[in-house]
C-alpha cells in the first residue's frame, strides 16, 4: 500500500482550535503542487474542500485526525511557507491587524490577485476560507470565517 501514498512534507506547525486548545506538532502537505514548483504552500493546502486532516502532535506516538472547520489559526515558520515567485512579484503588500474573537494580530498580507481587485477588503472576500498573515519569521493561516475585525495599519 505505501506505493499509494502522497509524497509529503512534515512542517512544524502549532494549530489553535476555535475551543481555545493548542496543539504543536507537524503537518503534511504535498511534496508538489500543481500550479507551481516545489512542495505545496500551506495556505494552498489549508484551502483544499476536504475536511479533516492528520496531525502529529509533538507529544503524541501516533498522528490525530483534525477538523478544518474548527481551526482558527494554524502558524508555520516562515522558510515552510516561501514562494520565491510571490516574493519577488510586485503584488500589495498591506500591513493590517485581524481579530479573531479575543485574539490580535498583525502582521503583512500579500494580496496576489488581479490589479483591480488589490484592496484588502477584495483579499478577503476571494474563495478560500484560509488567509496567510506574515508575521516575521511566523506565518499565521486564519480561517478567514471566524475573524471578527481587520484594521488596516500604516507602513508595511
Amino acid at each position: 500500500m505505501s506505493e499509494l501514498r502522497v509524497p509529503t512534507v512534515a512542517l512544524n506547525a502549532e494549530v489553535l482550535c476555535g475551543d481555545g486548545r493548542t496543539f504543536l506538532g507537524r503537518i503534511f502537505v504535498p511534496a508538489s503542487a500543481l500550479g507551481h514548483a516545489g512542495a505545496m504552500r500551506p495556505e494552498e493546502w489549508m484551502n483544499e474542500p476536504s475536511d479533516f486532516f492528520p496531525f502529529l502532535p509533538d507529544d503524541a506516538e501516533g498522528p490525530v485526525i483534525l477538523n478544518r472547520r474548527e481551526i482558527l489559526i494554524i502558524s508555520v515558520p516562515a522558510s515552510a511557507d516561501a514562494d520565491e515567485v510571490l516574493e519577488e512579484a510586485a503584488n500589495p503588500r498591506r500591513r493590517v491587524a485581524i481579530e479573531c474573537g479575543g485574539r490580535r494580530l498583525e502582521g503583512v498580507i500579500v494580496i496576489d490577485m488581479p490589479q483591480n481587485q488589490s484592496r484588502v477588503l477584495d483579499y478577503l472576500n476571494r474563495a478560500g476560507g484560509f488567509l496567510t498573515l506574515r508575521a516575521g519569521e511566523r506565518h499565521h493561516l486564519i480561517r478567514k470565517g471566524r475573524i471578527t475585525r481587520v484594521l488596516e495599519l500604516q507602513g508595511e
